[in-house]
């Protein structure tokens, strides 16, 4: 008995431990303009919009190629994604005429952009000009 007791005592504290640990991404989905202002336009760590949409082919590409280098550059910049049917009026200010549309944006200010799908050596490019390296 003393043995169950002490392994679930491991498993809670393993728990405990899981939940309360800081998830190990800085990717958000923004839900509408002031989200947007706020996490994005307001940000001090440069941002990288994603404008995608559910049905779009090439977005389902570079979305999680976004996502993984987003997770191996956690504290250089952040991944901010934007559904253009969730929040059309931010694709509308933002001039999105087609998904993917990926923009960079630092101090608030668009300083790169593209749209479609890039190979993994040009947007490495893409996000080390952004972060400066």
């Amino acid at each position: 008995m003393l043995r169950v007791t002490k392994i679930s005592q491991i498993a809670n504290n393993l728990q405990r431990s899981i939940c309360s640990s800081p998830i190990l991404s800085q990717s958000f989905n923004v839900q509408d303009q002031e989200d947007f202002q706020k996490r994005v336009l307001k940000s001090t760590v440069p941002i990288i919009v994603d404008f995608h949409a559910k049905w779009c082919g090439p977005c389902k590409i570079i979305g999680p190629r976004l996502e993984t280098l987003a997770n191996k550059n956690l504290d250089k910049f952040h991944l901010a994604k934007v559904d253009i049917d969730n929040v059309p009026e931010l694709a509308e200010e933002f001039n999105v005429t087609a998904v993917p549309s990926v923009m960079a944006i630092k101090d608030g200010v668009v300083v790169a952009s593209f749209v479609g799908v890039l190979d993994d050596d040009k947007l490495k490019i893409f996000v080390n000009k952004l972060i400066g390296e």
